[in-house]
């Protein structure tokens, strides 16, 4: 039960293991790569876990926000059913559309003719994306439950639910390196989609007495259900799945821009550590949009929840300032991840762009968390695409004035477009009347 005044420490508290479980997930690609890279054809099977895994989290980004959806909507045992129902027919489609582009002709299509991969890498490839066909769907489940338990205050299952999925991953890559016999590119996408399966299994597991003792025993309804139908749950949902469509095209196309600016090569390779640093930092300010939803009533809690937020965003940042700004950068690029010496410079560069990325997404997420809750999600499809064409625009001024490192150019295109963003959200939380107590909208 969330109670009627917020305070910092209950907000913390809610708070902390969601970003754990962030900070935690983020370790899964260095693992991988680690266990790749002691096996046969490392820079081959490497390239093709490159391909592979994009392409993956492509056809999963429909899905991701069946954690938020989960958290704004399921109150009681009429929308538990309905969403679930919803759940299942997207896990299906994806796993659908997975399996045509898989199994068919249509690979050879996509690797060979529009993605121009070698055959070599192409065939190397293809395996691993087989592997995760089951991909979606175990992402689909293990989100959607995971947004019942966030809802109800359980979110250290979560990070419990985490602490499995990544002792799967790290056991799985181990036995491969050990027993061998596997190419590492389909070992990496077998540890991946067994680690979320057995993710899945876990929460579903801790997630039945909640369902039975929150959802199933709830059958009062709340404002804006009855509205809510399977069309209008569509309606909702669709702005979500373009947005997180969006997201996971705008690297391939920062990482085109960079390859056209002003020293591509050494730029391409520095601009990985650098957004990789800001990821690490900014991923605890992704676990703000699900403790928005689930917290915000009102807006006095608005108030609460925006000072934890920003507070958070803003230490985080500073601390990713004090890394990549004094002479701590030389530690970690130099002794700690080995960067080359005539990369470092452009890294450490392209990470001081990266430092008010975190204060940016916290913002980012307290607002479209907020839109979420009351159900307007046409407004965080509109933020993202503006967020999409700032990002062209600055990627097409950078290469063709052609004054800076295409490291610098893709930072500052990133951390521009999010600016951009924010001011789009900021505008669409201001609506005239906005705090009249969180009310859902309809869905039609």
């Amino acid at each position: 039960m969330v109670p009627k005044r917020l305070s910092q420490r209950y907000i913390f508290a809610f708070w902390y293991p969601l970003a754990l479980s962030w900070l935690m997930m983020s370790i899964a690609d260095p693992v991988v790569s680690a266990g790749i890279t002691r096996l046969p054809h490392p820079e081959l099977q490497l390239a093709a876990f490159g391909v592979a895994q994009p392409i993956a989290i492509l056809m999963e980004s429909p899905i991701i926000y069946m954690l938020g959806t989960g958290v704004a909507l399921v109150r009681n045992r009429a929308m538990y059913q309905l969403v679930w129902r919803f759940m299942l027919h997207l896990s299906i489609l994806m796993t659908v559309l997975s399996a045509v582009l898989f199994f068919s002709p249509a690979y050879h299509v996509m690797t060979r003719l529009l993605l121009g991969l070698t055959e070599e890498v192409s065939a190397a490839a293809r395996p691993a994306m087989q592997l995760l066909l089951l991909w979606p769907a175990a992402i689909g489940l293990r989100r959607f439950l995971q947004g019942v338990l966030i809802r109800h205050g359980y979110t250290r299952h979560i990070t419990l639910g985490t602490v499995c999925r990544l002792v799967t991953l790290s056991a799985t890559m181990a036995a491969g390196v050990w027993f061998g016999g596997i190419p590492g590119a389909a070992l990496g996408g077998l540890a991946m989609v067994l680690s979320v399966i057995v993710e899945a299994i876990v929460i579903a597991w801790w997630a039945r007495p909640v369902v039975r003792t929150h959802i199933h025993a709830a059958d009062r309804p709340e404002p804006g259900d009855a509205d809510m139908t399977y069309a209008g749950l569509w309606r909702f949902y669709l702005p979500l799945a373009a947005t997180d469509v969006m997201r996971v095209i705008s690297r391939p196309l920062v990482v085109a821009g960079i390859a056209r600016s002003a020293m591509a090569a050494p730029s391409l390779s520095a601009f990985p550590v650098a957004f990789g640093l800001g990821m690490f930092f900014s991923s605890p300010m992704r676990a703000c949009h699900e403790v928005v939803i689930a917290l915000l009533q009102d807006e006095r809690a608005y108030r609460a929840l925006r000072r934890f937020v920003v507070i958070s965003g803003a230490l985080l940042s500073l601390a990713m300032g004090l890394l990549v700004f004094t002479p701590l950068d030389r530690l970690y690029f130099t002794l700690l991840l080995g960067v080359p010496a005539e990369i470092k410079p452009l890294a450490s560069l392209g990470s001081q762009f990266m430092v008010p990325y975190t204060f940016l997404l916290a913002w980012q997420n307290l607002y479209r968390g907020r839109l979420m809750k009351r159900r307007d999600t046409r407004f965080i499809q509109y933020g993202m695409v503006v967020n999409l064409v700032s990002m062209l625009l600055a990627l097409t001024i950078g290469v063709s004035v052609g004054l800076a490192s295409g490291v610098v150019v893709g930072a500052a295109s990133v951390v521009l477009a999010h600016t951009v963003e924010v001011v789009v959200l900021n505008a669409a939380n201001r609506p005239p009347g906005a705090f009249r107590d969180i009310q859902p909208k309809h869905a039609h």
